[in-house]
């Protein structure tokens, strides 16, 4: 059996356990992080510099002639490389009049295909489901079965061949060209010299475009072996290093960089140190990436106990989770941003500040987001309100104005006459055309 599923589940007390953990670990995972990106700027900077340098400085010499004027300085030679010798891979006995073979080795074995799937359970708890897949496959190196969940029956051999790369000195004009220096010719060519090749090489069979060790390559069987070779060929090089007498070699440059640049045919200086500067900056984007990654995983980590602590409803888990998600998201962009300048600020100040206030500029735009969700009256609401007439109040209506006709004076004691008769002339003084109507004494 080459498949197998596997459940597990884990408790809420354990996931908040295994959260309060993973803080240790996202402190560590934000500490490496700012050492990356911190080292990569520096790194991506100093390799700037030293490409700039030694771009300015290199001399193109017309033809491949020693020049004593140009002697331990940066020189562009461009010409005929020729071998001084065969090249020879003396395990399987394969040769080539070219400057550089490559050996290539792929065995036959046990890959571990790993996929998982959590569900938050009502009351904290996580369920697991992980199954484990084998298949066999083509790999340029050992996979350690050792490591695998169902090692049984899916054990892989020792890989007793491995890739390598076999040179020779030459030759380019004047100059001399060690092994050390021919090794960075690029051997991408496919090899054809196995047509020529016995049909047995050592203890591997010869199929004419590869070596085979197993019994059929149709049907292979795992700790099978395949070898199949490029190589670099004699002719027209391109070659940006430093003229010592008649040798070429490593150019060192003001801060410690070494650098020799192979391209085949003829390239010019400007195109090459376009590519390495290219190259450059690519790998600062990639390592930025990896950084501002691991970074994320830290405070994703660090705020984990709280997603862990609201997965006793797992409603409220997944909306915790998201929401860290975002936090760890942004935390991640500032404090990115300003290592990443403070790197900077050294060699380039003003590209330093442009970046701090990308940082600031992100946390402005997240404290707006958090303002417009508080609601607001827009002009056009306010003036409809205007126009539009009070509603009638639902609270309880005021008392009705007392109707109980006025008492006669004869009832009425001196004090209260005269309070009435202040009131009746304030009455009046207000309501002229109302007038206070006495009624008629009743008849006894």
């Amino acid at each position: 059996m080459d498949k197998f599923t596997e459940t597990t589940y884990t408790s809420y007390g354990q996931n908040i356990g295994n959260s309060f953990k993973g803080i240790f670990f996202g402190i560590v995972f934000i500490i490496g992080s700012i050492v990356l990106l911190w080292w990569n700027e520096g790194r991506s900077v100093e390799q700037a510099t030293a490409l700039k340098e030694m771009e300015e400085k290199i001399i193109t010499l017309p033809a491949p002639k020693y020049d004593a004027a140009v002697d331990g300085k940066a020189v562009l030679v461009q010409g005929a490389v020729k071998p001084m010798s065969e090249v020879v891979d003396p395990e399987f006995n394969v040769k080539t009049d070219g400057l550089v073979l490559r050996r290539q080795v792929e065995m036959y074995q046990w890959k571990e295909n790993k996929e998982s799937t959590t569900k938050d359970k009502l009351g904290g708890g996580t369920e697991t489901t992980t199954t484990y897949e084998y298949v066999r496959t083509w790999s340029p190196y050992r996979i350690d079965s050792s490591s695998f969940q169902h090692p049984m029956n899916h054990e892989n051999p020792m890989m007793n061949y491995k890739s390598e790369s076999f040179n020779t000195d030459a030759m380019l004009g004047d100059f001399y060209l060690d092994r050390s220096m021919v090794g960075y010719v690029r051997a991408s060519t496919t090899y054809a010299g196995l047509n020529s090749m016995p049909n047995q090489a050592g203890v591997a069979r010869n199929y004419k475009s590869y070596l085979y060790i197993g019994m059929n390559p149709q049907t292979p069987m795992v700790g099978d072996i395949k070898i199949t070779y490029t190589y670099a060929p004699a002719g027209e090089y391109t070659f940006a290093a430093k003229e010592e007498g008649k040798k070429l070699t490593h150019y060192v440059t003001e801060n410690g960089k070494e650098f020799v640049f192979v391209r085949s045919g003829r390239v010019s200086a400007k195109t090459i140190f376009k590519e390495e500067l290219d190259a450059n900056a690519a790998l600062t984007w990639i390592l930025r990436g990896v950084g501002l990654l691991v970074m994320f995983f830290g405070f994703t980590m660090i705020m984990g106990p709280i997603a862990a602590l609201a997965k006793v409803i797992p409603v409220l888990g997944s909306l915790a989770s998201g929401v860290t998600s975002i936090v760890a998201a942004v935390l991640t962009l500032i404090l990115g941003s300003v290592i990443i300048a403070l790197a900077w600020f050294g060699s380039r100040p003003m590209l330093s500040l442009g970046i701090i206030g990308i940082g600031i500029a992100l946390a402005v735009l997240l404290a707006k987001f958090g303002k417009k969700k508080v609601p607001s009256t827009s002009p056009q609401a306010a003036t409809a309100t205007a126009s539009t007439p009070p509603a009638r109040p639902e609270s309880t209506p005021p008392p009705q104005r007392d109707t109980t006709p006025p008492q006669r004076e004869d009832t009425v004691t001196a004090p209260d006459r005269e309070e009435g008769a202040a009131s009746s002339e304030t009455e009046e003084s207000t309501s002229p055309s109302r007038k206070a109507v006495t009624p008629p004494p009743r008849e006894s």
